[in-house]
């Protein structure tokens, strides 16, 4: 894993707003924030032309996105590149040597999701490290960070990193797992009749395990834990509503990455309130 924090940048709205998140983060992290501009591949014959435009309008976009950075950090260390892959690509390739990858995102229609995916989806299920997505608005926030739990060992390494940004931004860390009834067959034709009690149960041992162990090494750190039964996006997506920040694994049970196309992950990327972190282990 490299240490530099890698953002995408087009010059929108939700750019600029991913540029300033990054930007924070890097700051954190005291590593290099890197601005990227991917332009895509021209149509052969017009290498030339293209090549004046990000001469003259590029860089100069790239250029604005970093003073603005400097402006609230002057003392980060800023570089900015021009990139000739597509965004996807070149985000994902770079995500290789990257510490971290943060990208815009914005609501789409269905059409869009169908046909044409997101940019942040995509970079979300192939990066190599792990992804901020970032809204291009966000309300108030509590000074709370969320991540869900859900008893895999991406989810353990989600709420290590949840309990890492909520150390470092004094906030509180609630562990959320969202559990639902078992499947029963048409079938059965007996169920026990405290099987909502022993199912509940067991999902407060898996929220109990999820968190276990870290008072040790965030003594400060102040931690909530949510045992909610519901489907696992909404339940994330309720929970985050008002939060600093949403971490989610990249896989496990309910995980970013297990159903490319899955709703609970396109709800989870594409429609959270608050700026998502998808951890990759």
């Amino acid at each position: 894993m490299g240490h530099e924090v890698v953002v995408g940048v087009d010059g929108t709205q939700s750019s600029r707003r991913a540029v300033q998140w990054g930007a924070q983060e890097a700051w954190a992290r005291r590593t290099e924030l890197v601005l990227v501009h991917a332009t895509g591949r021209p149509s052969p014959g017009l290498e030339s032309a293209w090549d004046s435009m990000l001469d003259a309008e590029v860089a100069a976009m790239l250029d604005r996105e970093a003073a603005r950075a400097r402006h609230d950090l002057p003392e980060l260390k800023i570089r900015t590149e021009v990139d000739a892959d597509t965004p996807a690509r070149c985000l994902t390739r770079r995500s290789a040597t990257a510490r971290l990858v943060v990208v815009g995102t914005r609501r789409m229609t269905a059409a869009e999701r169908v046909f044409t995916g997101s940019l942040a989806y995509q970079v979300v299920a192939g990066s190599h490290c792990s992804v901020a997505v970032v809204p291009p608005v966000t309300g108030p926030a509590e000074n709370r960070v969320v991540v869900g739990a859900d008893g895999s060992p991406d989810s353990v390494a989600a709420v290590r990193a949840g309990a890492e940004q909520a150390d470092r931004a004094g906030a509180v860390l609630e562990v959320v797992h969202a559990w639902q009834e078992p499947a029963v067959t048409m079938t059965a034709t007996w169920l026990p009749p405290d099987l909502s009690d022993v199912t509940r149960e067991e999902e407060q041992v898996v929220l109990a395990e999820a968190s276990a162990g870290l008072g040790a090494d965030f003594p400060d750190l102040e931690v909530e834990r949510t045992l909610v039964r519901a489907q696992p996006a909404a339940a994330l997506l309720a929970a985050s509503a008002s939060a600093l920040l949403l971490v989610v694994g990249s896989r496990g049970l309910h995980g970013v990455a297990r159903m490319l196309l899955g709703s609970t992950s396109h709800a989870v990327v594409l429609h959270s309130p608050c700026p998502v972190l998808v951890v990759r282990r």
